[in-house]
């Protein structure tokens, strides 16, 4: 089954304290129906010398594993717990993921400028972070794809 649009964000650094977070890679991913790719752009903050570079966009082939790969990474956030605000890292990986769908469902696990030292009142099992690691798999073979095949 063919995933509905989606804009979909990773983000390797999100934990912060009193200072915001400084994250070291930031890729944002988007499709909509009847497009042949899906759409990736990449940015590393933390690094100054790409700063400066002009962000170039990729574009990751839709197949049926990327299908596939899609509609896994949506369905693990389906049942991952979050917290209502996100306030904390409560997975301990700090990455942080962003997913909108178009179908409304709307998952984060970070707020957009990262987050604290805070205790969250959200606990989430080991089952619970290993399908997190599994999604942040999943959108790095995405991202893998994109870069692999503008090389190509």
């Amino acid at each position: 089954m063919s995933p509905g649009s989606f804009d979909l964000r990773i983000q390797h650094g999100i934990t912060g304290g009193f200072a915001p977070p400084a994250p070291s890679a930031i890729h944002d991913l988007s499709w909509k129906p009847g497009t042949p790719h899906i759409f990736l752009v990449s940015r590393f903050p933390s690094n100054a010398e790409t700063q400066e570079l002009e962000l170039k966009p990729h574009s990751i082939p839709i197949s049926d594993d990327t299908t596939d790969l899609v509609n896994e990474l949506e369905h693990i956030l389906h049942n991952l717990p979050t917290e209502e605000v996100p306030s904390s890292d409560i997975y301990g990986r700090n990455i942080g993921i962003f997913w909108q769908g178009a179908d409304g469902f709307i998952w984060a696990n970070s707020a957009p400028e990262g987050c604290g030292g805070f205790q969250s009142d959200t606990r989430v099992t080991e089952d619970d972070r290993r399908a997190f690691d599994r999604a942040v798999e999943i959108t790095e073979i995405l991202v893998k794809r994109g870069v692999a095949h503008e090389s190509a």
